[in-house]
This record gives C-alpha cells, structure tokens and sequence, in this order.
C-alpha cells in the first residue's frame, strides 16, 4: 500500500509517495459513519518519502485532480439516490394500508415526484460536469447539488419505509448514511458553492 500527501517544504507545498509500511508511519483506524468505507487517520514522524513536484506547486498537480474525484463522487451520489429512490417506490407499490398500496396515496406521490425531480436534476449535473471542459465549475455545480439531493433522497426513503426503514438492518440506513459520509469529503455543498462564487466572480 502507498499513501499520496501534501507536505510543507521550504519552496512551499509539495506532493510525496511513500510505503504504509515505511518507518515512522502510523496508521490507525477510525469508526466512521458509512460502514462500508474504512478511513484511518495517518501521523508521519520523519519519514522518507518520494517527492512528486517541485517548487512548491503541490496545488497545479493537485486541484484538477479534485476536481475530476468531485465528479466521480458526484456520480456516485447520483446512482446512491437513483437506487434509493428505485427501492422507495417498489416499496410504495407493495406496502398496502387502508386496503391500498401507500403509493397511491397523494402525499406519497407528492413525495416521490420531488425525489425524482432532485434525481434527474442530479443526473443533468453529472452528464454536464462529465462533458464540460472547465471542470472546476462543473466539478463543484455538480458537487454542490448532488450531496444535498442524495441527503435529501435518502432521508426521505427512510420515512416513506415506515416502520421497516428504521430498523437498523433495513437497507435504506447504508444509503443514508453513505449519503452523509459522501456529503464530508471534497469540502461538502457549502465549500463547493463557495468555490463556485469564486470562479466565476460573483
């Protein structure tokens, strides 16, 4: 195993390669919220690494990358809440109370056709952020809307399960919270739409 990081030289910030396994590493896991992604926080105490850029320009070799990850992960976000939202209303059509199934019931409609909406408005969000050019606006467009809609889709999926969709083993918690974790990484919404103003100067 390998670990990529940024480190302070006398030039300015630089990326360096090292083994996990090097000498002065100390890697220990810590208990996440999403389960199913282990995370470990990494201490290094003079250890020898291999430097990846000069001159301080760790932030030219490293911003396009984030904003390739911020895509990626929005598309992660968009599938998580496209499967979440498949599940809710397969649910909605066999969950029957009153003598009929709660999917037709108006409120539950309502619900649903607002999950989709913030669905396919996430999917516009990542075939534009796939195609574009400039993806630091993309990037973060995409970024921004994605983690909101994914929180707000699997929240909802949870509700409209019921009873069931707070059980713990029920599948509805390892979308939700994916959901939360994802929400953490890259800087989350509020950064993105921060770092949106900022590249188009508003």
């Amino acid at each position: 195993r390998w670990i990529v990081t940024v480190a302070a030289t006398p030039d300015g910030p630089d990326v360096f390669v090292l083994e996990a396994s090097a000498d002065g590493s100390l890697i220990d896991r810590v208990e996440t919220l999403d389960l199913s992604r282990a995370q470990a926080s990494v201490t290094l105490t003079d250890t020898s690494a291999r430097r990846l850029t000069t001159g301080g320009s760790a932030a030219t070799a490293l911003l396009p990358a984030l904003d390739l990850a911020c895509i990626v992960l929005a598309a992660e976000q968009l599938g998580g809440a496209q499967a979440s939202l498949d599940a809710t209303v397969r649910y909605a059509k066999e969950r029957r109370q009153f003598g009929r199934e709660i999917g037709s019931f108006q409120a539950v409609k309502h619900s649903l056709a607002d999950l989709l909406v913030l669905v396919e408005s996430s999917r516009s969000a990542v075939t534009r952020a796939v195609e574009a050019e400039d993806r630091t606006e993309a990037g973060s467009v995409a970024q921004a809307w994605c983690s909101d809609a994914y929180r707000t889709v699997t929240a909802e999926a949870v509700q409209l399960h019921g009873g069931i969709g707070f059980t713990w083993e029920h599948h509805c918690h390892l979308y939700f919270r994916r959901a939360r974790a994802d929400a953490q990484l890259f800087g989350g919404s509020a950064f993105h739409r921060e770092r949106l103003a900022l590249a188009l100067a508003w």
